[in-house]
């Protein structure tokens, strides 16, 4: 089995389109967890600008991206 690596990569700031649309600008889907996702990642933002402090925001979002990674499929698969 011959995979290539291919390089993604993800906004999760406020003015950042959802992350279904990142993936799917780079030719990926995130399939049926698109949604839960997403909400992950609007939990993480509401938070950060109430209770978490930087390192903590910065550990959510590298936790949150290796879900958005795992979870990626190439369109049309």
């Amino acid at each position: 089995m011959n995979e290539e690596k291919v390089s993604v990569r993800f906004g999760y700031g406020v003015l950042s389109p959802t992350l279904e649309e990142q993936a799917k600008e780079q030719g990926f889907t995130l399939g049926d967890k698109a949604e839960f996702l997403e909400e992950l990642r609007k939990a993480k933002t509401m938070l950060m600008f109430h209770v978490l402090t930087e390192s903590q925001s910065k550990s959510i979002t590298e936790k949150i991206n290796k879900k958005v990674i795992s979870s990626l499929k190439p369109l049309g698969n």
